[in-house]
């Protein structure tokens, strides 16, 4: 039973209407509050849930390589454009680059490189590629002072980059340190979890994967620990909610709650018909051999 018309012709995205009898059917069946086949009673709470956040553990590896010291010459932001630069002044780059400013202006004209104001004066800027000059040598230096072994925990790689820094009596920033942890580390699974807060007598709190975030609806009338547990534990046992993200929502499914199950044809029914269309089939074809 539908309670609407087809329009003849569409008005924008609409095509139906609802007629003012049907709209009276409409309140009668609300008024009369009973179920049937087009109506259907539910508590409100049926329609709501809880959207979770699932959250899996940071895991990361370390090792100073050749390649990820070399990586930091560039800023990652502008790679390729002071990768061309860097190829085609070399070393002049950090005495003078206004020298090379015209030259890197038409390059950028050239090629069709529209660079945000910020990202053009930091390839411009003498500062900015000392700084990263500075940067690659600190790291050369803790890779002569720690070697170039893997570390697959990361709370410990860190501790030992940190003693050799003040040993070392390194000019690095916070700042500076964060850019050469992230040319030295790559994810691996088979890594250790990567502690964000270790507070004694309290749980580990680990960071958590932004790659690896999942979300989840999980009914109002459901805990959402117990689907943590029943759901998701059994398979990722180092999973967790963060319940800061957590959130209501309602969503009504039509097709769900008023679903008329239909029940497929027999096998003989289909096979009968497969027949009628091959008898009809070979009597077309008669016609048009005999024609």
């Amino acid at each position: 039973m539908d309670l609407y018309e087809k329009l003849r012709k569409n008005l924008g995205n609409k095509n139906c209407e609802i007629k003012p009898e049907q709209i009276d059917q409409i309140t009668n069946l609300y008024m009369d509050f009973e179920e049937n086949d087009i109506s259907k009673i539910y508590p409100n709470e049926y329609f709501g849930y809880h959207k979770i956040t699932v959250e899996r553990p940071l895991r990361l590896s370390a090792r100073f390589t050749d390649e990820a010291i070399a990586s930091l010459r560039y800023d990652k932001s502008i790679r390729d454009e002071m990768e061309w630069a860097y190829e085609q002044f070399g070393d002049g780059l950090y005495e003078d680059v206004k020298k090379y400013r015209d030259k890197i202006e038409a390059y950028l004209d050239k090629n069709e490189i529209k660079l945000a104001t910020p990202a053009k004066n930091k390839l411009l800027s003498l500062e900015h590629w000392q700084g990263q000059l500075k940067l690659m040598q600190a790291a050369q230096v803790l890779t002569d002072e720690l070697g170039d072994a893997q570390f697959d925990d990361y709370n410990k790689f860190v501790p030992l980059v940190n003693k050799a820094i003040k040993a070392l009596d390194l000019d690095l920033d916070a700042k500076g340190l964060k850019v050469i942890l992230d040319a030295v580390c790559w994810k691996n699974e088979d890594a250790e979890r990567v502690i964000k807060k270790a507070e004694k007598g309290k749980a580990i709190i680990y960071e958590a994967d932004s790659d690896l975030r999942d979300t989840e609806n999980v009914p109002l009338d459901q805990d959402i620990h117990e689907y943590l547990k029943h759901e998701v534990l059994q398979h990722i046992p180092d999973a967790w909610i963060d319940e800061s993200k957590t959130v209501k929502g309602y969503e009504i499914s039509f097709t769900r709650y008023f679903y008329n199950y239909v029940p497929p044809r027999s096998l003989e029914e289909i096979t009968a018909e497969i027949f009628a269309l091959e008898r009809e089939t070979e009597g077309i074809l008669k016609e048009i051999v005999s024609s």
